[in-house]
C-alpha cells in the first residue's frame, strides 16, 4: 500500500523504504551487526501521513532496545542515529567554524570573555581540525547524555570539545602555542581519552562555576554557624557538593552562655542544612548534595546516627543529606579489643586545652585518654561511656538501610596532608574523593575535577601523558572558575589543589587482562598518573609560580618524595622530580582525585570510576532518559566483565583501593557493593570492609550498596547517581 511521509519543512512526499535503508546501512557501517535486523522492524511503525522526524525516532528506539551483551554494537547503532538528527536539527556542522561561533556568540549563548581574543584566523585554523566524524563513536547514552546535559541550542558535541578548549587555554598563552595547545586539548578530548568533569561541560561556556568539591568547617559561635549556612546555600545554587564539618559544634545538654543544659544536638543543625538542601538546590537541576561530618568521639555520635532513621522524633531527622562519620585509628583499635569509647562535648575540651579537633595520631590519643582520665573523675560535664563495637554495629545498620554513613579514617588522612605545616585535615567532600585543609573562618575546600579515561590509554606512558594535560587544564580552571564565597576563592588561591582522577579502572585491566585484585597493577596505574601530575605541576611552577603555601609544605621538606619513593612499583625516577621541586617548587598542593564520575562516564562509554562494574551490559533508566550500556572492551574481553563487583569478595578489593591510594595524595571514591543473596552471607561481610579499608589504609569508605534479600543487581543499575552532579561528573 502506498503511503506518504510529512517532511521537515511540512511538505509532503511519497514515502521511500530505500532511503530508509540507506539510513539503516549507513548507522550500521563497519559495526558487528545485522542491518536486517533494523530493517525487519520498520513496518511495525510506518504508516500513512508519518513524519520524517517520527520515522527517524522509531528507529533510533529500536535499534536502542535490540541491544544485548552479545549484540553490543546496537548501542552505537542508536548513537549515530541520534547523532545524525542533531546534525539535521542543528546545522553546526553546514557551517564554517569562523560563522558558527559568531552565531553562538551573537545569540549570547558562548559568554566567556577570553573567547573574543581569538582572531578570525586563528578561529579559521581551529576548525580546520574539528573532526565531526568523532561523533559517530558515541553510543546513543553518550550522545543522549550530552543532549540532556552539556549541549547547548545548536550545539554538536566536537563543537562543544573545542569551545571548552579555547576557553581552557585562552588566557594562559598566546599567538601560536596557544592553538597549539588548545589544538592538542581537542584531540584528546574528542578521542575521549580525558573527560572534564560535569561543571566543566554545563558551565565554562557561560562563564560560569566549574569547581566540583567544597568543604566547609563550622566554629561553635552564631556567627560562625549562619555564615555556614549562607555558605551552603551559595555553594548549592552553583551547583557545588558540599561537605560540612560539625565536630567543633558543642554537645547537646552543654552549657550556653552559663545556662546548663542548654545546647541542642547537632542534629538540629544539620536539619537547617536539610532544609536548605531542598530549598537552594543545585542550580534548579537537583536538590541540594551535602555531607555533614562528626567526629566518633563527640557526644551527639547516638542520635547523628539516627537522623535517616525510621523512627524516633521526626523533628531530628535530615533524610536529605549524606551523614559522615570521621573515626580516628585510636578508635578501631578500641573496637578490635572490644574495648569502652567514650565521648565528650567539643566545648568543654576546647576549655581544658585538650581539644580533640586539630589533632590525630599520638597526639590525639594522649588528649583522648586524659579526657577519660578526668571524665572517670567525675571532671567533665558532659561525658558517655560506649562500647566501641557497639557503636560500630549502629554504624553498619544504619549502613545496611541507607547506604550511610560515610567512613573517614582521619589519622591516615592527615599522616598523608601535604600542608600540615597549615593545619588539619576534618573530614571528606561529598564523594569522598577530595579533601585539604580547611578553618571555619579563612579557607572553604575548592576543587576543579577531570579524569584520565584510561582503558583508552595505549600503555602506560599515556597514563601519564593524559595525568600531565589534565594537571594543565585543572590549574588554567583555578582562573576559569567564579567561586562561590570568599573563603572558596582564597582556598583556591593558596593551596591551588586540583583532582585528576581515574575513570573506568575496569576498562584498562579488562584491556590489559588483569585482574581487579592485582595490587601492584593497582599501584602502578595509579603511580604513573600521579607522576605525570607531579612532573606537570613542577614545570608549571617553573613557568608561573608555586603555590603560595609551599614553604613548610611535604613537598617543601621532601617528605612527599620520601612516600612516593618508598611506594614505587616502578623506574619511575622520583629523584629527579625531588630535585626538580627543590629549584622551582610545585604548582599545586594536591593533584590527584578519583571521583565517581558517573554523569560523565556515560558519555565518555566508560566505566565509571576506580571501582568494578556492576553490570558487563544493563539498561540504565534516569532523568537523562532509558539507554542500554554496554563496557568498553566488552567484545574483547567478556570474562574481565563478567567479574563484576557483586562477585567479589568486597573486602578484598579493599586491599586494591588500599593499593591505588599510595599513590592518590587525596581520597578515592569507593564504594562497595554487598549481595545479600549470597550462600553465607552475614553482618561480618561488612564489618570486614570497614575493618579492612583501615588496615589497608584507604581513606574512607563512600557509598554502601545492598542486593536485598530476593532482589538483585538490576534493582540498582539506574539509580546508582547520588548527590553531586559535580563530583558525580
Amino acid at each position: 500500500m502506498e503511503t506518504k511521509v510529512i517532511k521537515r519543512d511540512g511538505t509532503v512526499a511519497e514515502t521511500q523504504i530505500s532511503k530508509i535503508k540507506d539510513v539503516i546501512g549507513w548507522a550500521c557501517k563497519g559495526l558487528e551487526v545485522n542491518p536486517l535486523e533494523l530493517e525487519s522492524k520498520v513496518d511495525d511503525f510506518l504508516k500513512d501521513g508519518i513524519t520524517t522526524v517520527e520515522i527517524h525516532d522509531n528507529i533510533i528506539f529500536h535499534a536502542q532496545t535490540i541491544a544485548t551483551a552479545d549484540k553490543p554494537d546496537w548501542v552505537y547503532v542508536a548513537g549515530r542515529l541520534n547523532t545524525m538528527k542533531r546534525w539535521k536539527d542543528t546545522g553546526a556542522y553546514e557551517k564554517t567554524f569562523v560563522s558558527y561561533m559568531k552565531d553562538m556568540t551573537g545569540i549570547g549563548l558562548y559568554t566567556h570573555p577570553s573567547l573574543s581574543t581569538y582572531t578570525e584566523a586563528e578561529i579559521e585554523s581551529l576548525g580546520d581540525s574539528i573532526d565531526s566524524e568523532k561523533d559517530l563513536a558515541h553510543s546513543y547514552g553518550s550522545t543522549l547524555t550530552a543532549e540532556k546535559k552539556y549541549l547547548m541550542t545548536g550545539e554538536t558535541i566536537q563543537n562543544m570539545f573545542m569551545v571548552e578548549a579555547m576557553i581552557i587555554f585562552g588566557d594562559r598563552y598566546q599567538g601560536s602555542k596557544r592553538i597549539e595547545k588548545v589544538k592538542n586539548l581537542y584531540k584528546n578530548l574528542s578521542d575521549r581519552k580525558v573527560s572534564l568533569a560535569t561543571p566543566w561541560l554545563s558551565n565554562l561556556r557561560n562563564n560560569g562555576n566549574i569547581s566540583s568539591c567544597f568543604i566547609i568547617s563550622i566554629d561553635d559561635d552564631i556567627e560562625s554557624i549562619t555564615e555556614s549556612w549562607t555558605k551552603a546555600a551559595k555553594i548549592s545554587k552553583m551547583g557545588g557538593g558540599l561537605g560540612i564539618y560539625l565536630g567543633n559544634l558543642r554537645a547537646k545538654g552543654s552549657s550556653v552562655a552559663g545556662r546548663k543544659n542548654s545546647a541542642k544536638s547537632v542534629a538540629a543543625c544539620v536539619r537547617v542544612f536539610n532544609d536548605i538542601a531542598t530549598y537552594i538546590d543545585q542550580g534548579g537541576k537537583r536538590a541540594g548534595a551535602f555531607t555533614t561530618a562528626l567526629p566518633v568521639w563527640h557526644n551527639d555520635i547516638d542520635e547523628f546516627l539516627e537522623i535517616q532513621a525510621e523512627t524516633g522524633d521526626i523533628r531530628s531527622k535530615s533524610y536529605d543529606v549524606f551523614p559522615q562519620i570521621t573515626t580516628p585509628d585510636l578508635f578501631w583499635k578500641k573496637d578490635e579489643r572490644q574495648e569502652r569509647w567514650f565521648t565528650f562535648c567539643p566545648a568543654e575540651t576546647k576549655r581544658l586545652g585538650l581539644d580533640l579537633n586539630g589533632c590525630y595520631g599520638e597526639e590525639f590519643e594522649q588528649r583522648y585518654e586524659e579526657l577519660v582520665r578526668l571524665g572517670k573523675q567525675g571532671k567533665l560535664e558532659i561525658f558517655t561511656e560506649h562500647y566501641a563495637r557497639d557503636i560500630v554495629k549502629k554504624i553498619m545498620r544504619t549502613q545496611f538501610e541507607t547506604g550511610l554513613p560515610y567512613i573517614t579514617y582521619t589519622d591516615t588522612l592527615n599522616k598523608n596532608n601535604p600542608n600540615k605545616h597549615e593545619g588539619w585535615i576534618p573530614c571528606f567532600n561529598l564523594c569522598t574523593e577530595s579533601t585539604s585543609v580547611v578553618d571555619a573562618k579563612n579557607y572553604s575546600h575548592t576543587c576543579n575535577l577531570a579524569s584520565s579515561v584510561v582503558g583508552r590509554c595505549t600503555d602506560y606512558e599515556e597514563l601519564m601523558s593524559t595525568a600531565e594535560l589534565l594537571t594543565e587544564v585543572l590549574d588554567a580552571g583555578i582562573e576559569l572558575t567564579s567561586p562561590p564565597t570568599g573563603c572558596s576563592k582564597a582556598h583556591n588561591n593558596r593551596y591551588r589543589t586540583i583532582g585528576v582522577g581515574i575513570q573506568g579502572y575496569h576498562d584498562w585491566l579488562a584491556k590489559e587482562w588483569k585482574s581487579y585484585l592485582d595490587t601492584e597493577e593497582a599501584t602502578k596505574v595509579a603511580e604513573y598518573i600521579q607522576y605525570g601530575c607531579v612532573k606537570k605541576s613542577i614545570e608549571l611552577a617553573k613557568e608561573f609560580g608555586k603555590y603560595p603555601a609551599f614553604e613548610g609544605s611535604d613537598w617543601d621538606n621532601g617528605k612527599m618524595f620520601d612516600k612516593f619513593e618508598g611506594h614505587t612499583v616502578t623506574d619511575l625516577n622520583w629523584k629527579q622530580l625531588r630535585e626538580q621541586c627543590e629549584l622551582y617548587g610545585i604548582r599545586n598542593s594536591q593533584m590527584t582525585s578519583p571521583a565517581p564520575n558517573t554523569s560523565t562516564s556515560v558519555f565518555m562509554d566508560a566505566g565509571a570510576g576506580f571501582m568494578p562494574v556492576y553490570s558487563h551490559f544493563f539498561r540504565e533508566d534516569n532523568d537523562n532518559g532509558k539507554y542500554p550500556i554496554s563496557c568498553m572492551h566488552l567484545k574483547e574481553n567478556p570474562l574481565s566483565y563478567s567479574k563484576s563487583f557483586r562477585t567479589y569478595d568486597q573486602s578484598k578489593l579493599t586491599a586494591t583501593v588500599g593499593a591505588a591510594q599510595k599513590f592518590v595524595d587525596t581520597g578515592i571514591s569507593a564504594e562497595y557493593l554487598l549481595d545479600q543473596n549470597k550462600e553465607g552471607f552475614s553482618a561480618k561481610d561488612l564489618y570486614n570492609v570497614l575493618i579492612s579499608s583501615w588496615k589497608n589504609e584507604c581513606k574512607a569508605v563512600y557509598y554502601i550498596r545492598s542486593i536485598k534479600k530476593g532482589e538483585s543487581v538490576d534493582d540498582l543499575l539506574g539509580i546508582k547517581e547520588t548527590g553531586c552532579a559535580g563530583c558525580a561528573g
